[in-house]
Formats: structure tokens, C-alpha cells, sequence
């Protein structure tokens, strides 16, 4: 307030009430900045209503707030839950009941059924082994089926039809003729995918058996999701090929048709990794639940309350001049239109929307705007009526940050009790191993003579040099000025700027290359090889070299890239502060998490896939019309084909507008080319993929990098000053 309001009134300059004017006003601006809801507008306004410099104070905000202060609050919910785990919650033991005598059983039954069922159940206990009763285990055509299935070129097979049904399923879309090649292309596709599953169920039923037996079919979950699969592409297929009266059949081939893009399931069965990812996430569906229900009823409660102080008053007329319109009566007399909000309290379903586009933290400012300025039921709004209205929405940001932050203590915890046993399982599956092969005797490890042992002196003190910690500080400064001197670059440049980059560029490499001798002299050149530090070196002094070589020759002209692109590569000596032993570590950590994180981005596309082809079901007739036109559709956010439908899911998962392109698919839906079903779809399928996307799965990674980090503090704990001692140039690497 003291930067940019009192005598600036940077609310007259700029005419907005993002502003620094008063203290209210200054502490609602600073938390919408800590939000991050068009916060870059904030600074845009202010620099120009004051100083271009007003972005130090915005960064600081957004570093020190957003950055360090919510985030410590996220560190207090994680450590809650770690205490709640150190500490215990013993689960609850249930004891099983004893079973109920059935004392139904009528004593002066049958005696002739009673043996006949008896006989009936021998003969069923006797042939439990067979598949479907009446193959043997030694059957023939059994022990074929069974040689079939194991073959690895038959999963190999079944897995290749999979992707290119997959494949087949995102070419689908609303606005392929009936009569075209196309079409009849994808139905007869259609038909030899559902034959290929369908034979591979046949062969797994034979050879496991349908339903008894320890191994059957229907044992396996997984087995049980690839067998609805099929027979339910075999029903849309006897469906569609039925003939009916159009109106009788459309809805059950809707339905089929939804039902075929949950085909894709198949491949989580057949990637490990990915079936692992998921399993992870079904384990974590309990404690999420819970966390759900404390949501839904936080977002209820502030519904309640929300409709009862807001219903019938998010009104407002649309037209050319409205500065004297007070009321509904007069917008209409003057001809103009009285507009519903699209976000409002009218009712409790539209409360919970708007409260969850809240919670999303997409568009949450407008909503409380247009709370401040509601009058009345009919009223025209004025700007900032009634103030008080902020309590309502900054209360209510204010919990869903912890319930936010909630969600990241739940996916942490989860992950680390799956992680927990996982370890658990490997461990004791390495102690079978072991004592089934013996406990082996412990091997007197000889004592190595170090291979610089046999230097000369000059070498030896080349070797010295190389691995002392003054030439890493004297590197890192020649870095840092090498940075800087980069920075100075700009387009027309004078020109003792640039012979001073250009001769600078000459002596840093000249530093580079000594550096690359003395290390070659005093490791030798497969010591130096093997280290991938010293192979970063080498290949950004090669790049140094080249990039000088041929901006000598003026070769730029004979070549479609201009040569000082490679000076580029002058960056990469920014990877040697990286060396440093603590930053090392954390790096160690992040290279660890890597398969880990590619695990849960398999699960990402698995999932945008299956939306993306949900979306173009249902959103692709869509088109923006000319009396309300689209704020979040358009020609490159839409739903008309697979492609675009994971563009247009990819902006929804990162929050941009996603609450604008909901409420498009609500309105533009012209008569008889969409069905009215999608007035309560659309919000359940967004409300869905944000909950899924932005709640659960991209806290996920966070999980798995918290999770990292405890386990990378743990062995540096365990190994002592083991890590902390590691020689950043690489000679105190284990292969020397």
C-alpha cells in the first residue's frame, strides 16, 4: 500500500480493483497474487500505473508466499501424517463371526433329491480341475491351448492388436459418413478385433477354466475386465447388425459405444509398470475417498449458505448504454437483454459448480466480484455493494487450501505404505533365495594399492590439483562470469560488446581445454571416460571448438544453421555448479524418481486416452454459433477429433480456463445435433478430470518425489559421511 497506493490511486489510473489503494483492498490484490488467478495482470496494471521495477515486489510475493510459506504449510500436513505413521494407528483387528448354523434345513426333505444333488456335487468336486467340466488336464486339445497361450509370440500378438485397436478407437469421431470408406474401414476393424480378443478368451478359458480351479479365468480381476470387454463389443456388434427401428437402438448403441473406450483397460495388464502405477492408485482410492467426503461436505455447507444469500441475484443486463439501468423492469423496457451468469447460486446444483470452479482455483476472482456486487433479486449490480461478501469467498479459499494440501499428505502417505511393502515382499523374497542357496561365507576384500600410487611427482601434483577443492571454486567463479557475460547480449549490440563476448567466449574455452589436459594427464584417458562429469566437460569444449572453428571459416552461409548457435552449448558449464556435493545429492534423488515418474506418466496418457475418447463421443458435434459465441471453444480447443481432444484435456489439466470450456459444452449445443443428456455430463466429466488430474494423479508425483527425497536422506544417514565425502571431480568415483 505503500508502494503503489495513497497519493498514486493507482485504482483511477488503471480502473480496476486490483489495487493498492486501501488496506482491504491491498490484502485481497496480495491474495488473489498468492492464488496465482491472473496475477501476471496485477503486475502488468501496477508496472504500468507505476514502475516498470514493481516486479521485484510481485516476485517476492510470489516466491516467498507461494513458494515458501504455502509450502511449509503443505510440510506441517506431511508431517502430521508422518507422526500419525511413526506413532501408529494399529488397525483394527475384526474378528470374524462364527458362522450360522443353518437351521432351515428342512428334516423331512426329499431323500431322493438329497442323493441326486450329493451325487451331482461328487461328480462336480471330482472334475473341479477340468476347464468348463469337461476338459481334462491331459486333454489334448487342452495341453494345445495351454502350449498356445504360454508361447510369448501369443501375448506379443494379443498385445499388438490391442495398440491398433487403440489406435482404430481414437480415429473414431462424430462427423465420418456412414457411406464412406472411412466408416466401413473402422466397422469391418472393428469386427476382426472383437473375433482376435474373443479367440483369446476362448484359449484362456480352455486352458484355466471359467470359474473353479485356483487359477480360472475369473479369478484374476484383470481377466475379468478383459472378458466384459469382449462380450460387450460382441453385444454392440449383434446390436448393430439387428434390424430395428432407429429410434429403439440408438440409445443402447450410445451406451455400447461409451462401453468401447474403456478398451484401452487391456493394456494396463500388459505393462507391468503401468499395472503397477494403477494398482497403487486403487490402493490409495480409500484414504482419498475420505478426503473426497471431507470436501463435498466443506463445498456443501458453503452451497447452503451460498444460495441463500446470493439466489436470484447473479443477474445482469447486457446492452450499449446500462449506466442508468437499475433494475430488471428497466433493461427490458429499453430493449436490452437481462443475462443469467454463468457461474452462479440460483440453485444447489449450480451452487456446488461454482464452488468447485472455486476450489479449482480457475476464475474464483470473477465469482467473488460478482458476489460484491449483487443487490437484489431483479437488481442491476453495482460495483462493490456489498464488501462484506468477501468474508464468504476469502473463508472459503482459505480452508480449500488445506483440504488441497490434504490431498498431497494422502498420495504421500499411500505411496509410502505401498513403497513399505513393496521393500517388505522384495526382502523376504531375497531371504528365500538366500537361505534355499546357502548363507555364503564372508570374503576378506584385499586391500588396493590407489593407481596414483606409481605417479611421478609432476604427475602426482597435476593429480593433486585436479582433485583439490580450490580448482572446483576457481571453475565455478569462471562459470558464473561466463554466465554473465552471456547475459550482456542483445539485439544491436554495440560493438565492443560483442568483441568482448567474442574474445571472452576464446580465453573460457582456452580455460576449459587446460582444465581437460591436466585431468587427462592425471586420471589417464579410460579413468577420465568412464566419469560422466568429465564427458560433459569434453563434449561442451568439443562444441566450444567447433562453434570457433567454423565462425572462422564463415562457413554461415554455406550452411542452414548459423554456426554460433553451438556457443549455446556454453550453458551446459552451468551443469559443473551441479557438482557440488549437497546439489549432487539432491540430483542423485531426482535421477532416482525418474522411472518412477515415467511410470505415473504412462498412467497420464492411459487416462487423457481414455477422456480423449470420451470427449469426442460426446463434445464432437459442438460448434461455437453466432448469437453466444464460445470463450473457450474455438478451432484449436475443441473436441472434434482425438488430437485436439488431448490438446483440449491438457489445458484443462493444467487449469487454464477449464471452467470456461465447460460451460461452452452447456451452451453451444444446437437443436437435434446433441442430446440433452449433456447439460448434467459435461459437468460430471470435467468435475471428474480435474478431480482425477489435477487432485490425485499430479499429486501423485508429488508423492513419489517426497518419497524420494525421505529415502535418499535415510541412506545418506545410514552410509555417514560417505556421500558428503564424494570427490566432485570424479576420482573418488567407485570404478577408479
Amino acid at each position: 500500500m505503500h508502494l503503489f497506493g495513497h497519493g498514486l490511486h493507482t485504482r483511477k489510473i488503471i480502473n480496476d480493483r486490483k489495487n493498492f489503494d486501501t488496506l482491504l483492498w491491498s490484502m485481497v490484490t496480495v491474495f488473489q497474487i498468492l492464488t496465482e488467478e491472473n496475477w501476471n495482470r496485477v503486475l502488468y496494471t501496477i508496472m504500468a500505473a507505476t514502475s516498470p521495477w514493481a516486479f521485484i515486489y510481485f516476485i517476492a510475493v510470489i516466491v516467498t508466499g507461494k513458494h515458501v510459506l504455502l509450502n511449509i504449510l503443505v510440510g506441517i500436513i506431511l508431517k502430521g501424517f508422518q507422526d500419525r505413521r511413526t506413532h501408529g494407528e494399529s488397525p483394527a483387528t475384526v474378528t470374524p463371526s462364527p458362522p450360522l448354523e443353518d437351521s432351515s434345513a428342512e428334516a423331512n426333505g426329499d431323500e431322493e433329491n438329497r442323493s441326486r444333488n450329493q451325487t451331482a456335487l461328487r461328480w462336480c468336486k471330482k472334475r473341479e480341475d477340468w476347464s468348463l467340466y469337461l476338459l481334462s488336464p491331459q486333454n489334448s486339445f487342452r495341453l494345445f491351448c495351454k502350449s498356445v497361450m504360454s508361447h510369448d509370440s501369443f501375448e506379443y500378438t494379443v498385445l499388438l492388436f490391442i495398440l491398433l485397436n487403440c489406435i482404430t478407437i481414437a480415429m473414431e469421431r462424430p462427423g465420418i459418413e456412414s457411406a464412406s470408406k472411412e466408416r466401413m474401414f473402422l466397422n469391418i476393424s472393428g469386427y476382426v478385433f472383437s473375433a482376435v480378443f474373443l479367440v483369446e478368451m476362448l484359449f484362456k478359458v480352455l486352458t484355466l477354466g471359467l470359474f473353479f480351479g485356483s487359477e480360472s479365468y475369473c479369478r484374476s480381476a484383470w481377466n475379468v475386465v478383459d472378458g466384459s470387454l469382449v462380450v460387450f463389443s460382441l453385444v454392440h456388434i449383434v446390436v448393430s447388425l439387428t434390424p430395428a427401428s432407429h429410434s429403439k437402438m440408438l440409445g443402447i448403441l450410445k451406451v455400447l459405444r461409451l462401453l468401447r473406450t474403456l478398451r484401452p483397460l487391456r493394456v494396463v495388464k500388459r505393462a507391468p509398470k503401468l499395472k503397477l502405477a494403477v494398482e497403487a492408485l486403487i490402493t490409495a482410492l480409500k484414504p482419498v475417498g475420505n478426503i473426497l467426503l471431507m470436501c463435498c461436505a466443506f463445498i456443501f455447507f458453503y452451497a447452503i449458505l451460498g444460495l441463500q444469500l446470493f439466489k436470484g441475484k447473479f443477474y445482469t443486463c447486457r446492452g450499449e448504454y446500462i449506466d442508468d439501468i437499475t433494475n430488471k423492469t428497466d433493461c427490458l423496457s429499453a430493449n436490452y437483454r437481462w443475462e443469467q451468469k454463468d457461474f452462479n447460486f440460483d440453485s444447489l446444483p449450480q451452487a456446488l459448480i461454482s464452488l468447485f470452479v472455486m476450489y479449482s482455483k480457475d476464475g474464483w476472482v470473477t465469482l467473488m466480484y460478482d458476489g460484491l456486487d449483487a443487490v437484489g433479486v431483479d437488481q442491476q449490480p453495482v460495483i462493490n455493494h456489498n464488501e462484506w461478501m468477501l468474508l464468504f469467498f476469502i473463508s472459503f479459499m482459505i480452508v480449500s487450501f488445506f483440504l488441497l494440501d490434504m490431498f498431497i499428505g494422502v498420495m504421500v502417505d499411500t505411496f509410502h505404505n505401498c513403497q513399505k511393502q513393496q521393500k517388505k515382499l522384495a526382502a523376504e523374497a531375497r531371504n528365500r533365495s538366500q537361505c534355499g542357496a546357502g548363507a555364503p561365507g564372508e570374503a576378506e576384500v584385499p586391500q588396493q594399492t590407489p593407481y596414483q600410487a606409481s605417479y611421478s611427482r609432476m604427475r602426482l601434483s597435476i593429480h593433486t590439483l585436479c582433485t583439490s577443492h580450490q580448482l572446483d571454486l576457481f571453475m565455478a567463479v569462471l562459470i558464473f562470469i561466463s554466465v554473465l557475460i552471456m547475459a550482456v547480449e542483445h539485439y544491436q549490440q554495440p560493438l565492443y560488446i560483442k568483441k568482448l563476448t567474442e574474445y571472452s567466449h576464446y580465453v573460457f574455452t582456452s580455460i576449459l581445454v587446460i582444465e581437460v589436459l591436466l585431468k587427462l594427464v592425471a586420471f589417464g584417458v579410460l579413468r577420465f571416460l568412464r566419469n560422466s562429469w568429465n564427458l560433459m566437460d569434453l563434449v561442451v569444449v568439443l562444441l566450444s571448438i567447433m562453434s570457433i572453428v567454423l565462425n572462422l571459416m564463415r562457413v554461415s552461409r554455406h550452411i542452414p544453421v548459423n554456426p554460433t548457435i553451438l556457443r549455446v552449448s556454453r550453458v551446459l558449464r552451468l551443469a559443473q555448479v551441479l557438482k557440488a556435493k549437497r546439489i549432487r545429492v539432491l540430483l542423485t534423488t531426482i535421477i532416482k524418481t525418474l522411472s518412477q515418474v515415467g511410470n505415473i506418466c504412462l498412467l497420464f496418457l492411459f487416462f487423457f486416452s481414455i477422456y480423449a475418447t470420451l470427449g469426442v463421443e460426446f463434445f464432437g458435434q459442438l460448434e461455437c454459433i453466432e448469437d453466444d459465441l464460445c470463450l473457450g471453444l474455438n478451432e484449436y480447443v475443441n473436441f472434434k477429433h482425438f488430437g485436439m481432444a488431448l490438446f483440449t484435456l491438457f489445458l484443462v489439466c493444467t487449469g487454464d480456463n477449464w471452467s470456461v470450456i465447460m460451460m461452452d459444452t452447456l451452451k453451444q449445443c444446437r437443436p437435434g445435433e446433441c442430446s440433452h443428456y449433456l447439460m448434467w455430463v459435461s459437468p460430471i466429466y470435467f468435475i471428474a478430470f480435474v478431480v482425477i488430474a489435477q487432485f490425485v494423479l499430479a499429486n501423485l508425483v508429488v508423492a513419489v518425489i517426497v518419497q524420494a527425497m525421505e529415502d535418499s536422506n535415510q541412506e545418506e544417514g545410514v552410509s555417514g559421511v560417505s556421500v558428503a565425502n564424494l570427490d566432485v571431480s570424479g576420482t573418488s568415483d567407485p570404478i577408479y
